[in-house]
């Protein structure tokens, strides 16, 4: 099966600092980024990034369908 492709996040999200010291997925692809200067790992993060936030809101989605599906009385 193939998947979508993620085009790369916009630059200011890979700056953002709220979430600085916390240890998620999108957090640890800001600390590579900001640790090189090589363009390529840079595009790679934000790619990542992409895709992290796609399967994160993809996984509310399913979230919400499995809640629905067991509150529903049979």
């Amino acid at each position: 099966m193939s998947y979508k492709r993620h085009q790369p996040i916009d630059e200011k999200y890979m700056h953002k600092e709220r979430y600085h010291g916390h240890h998620t997925i999108c957090q640890f692809l800001r600390d590579i980024y900001q640790l090189t200067e090589d363009e390529e790992i840079r595009l790679k993060c934000r790619v990542a990034m992409n895709m992290a936030k796609s399967m994160h809101n993809r996984l509310k989605v399913y979230k919400d369908e499995y809640i629905k599906k067991i509150d529903m009385p049979d």
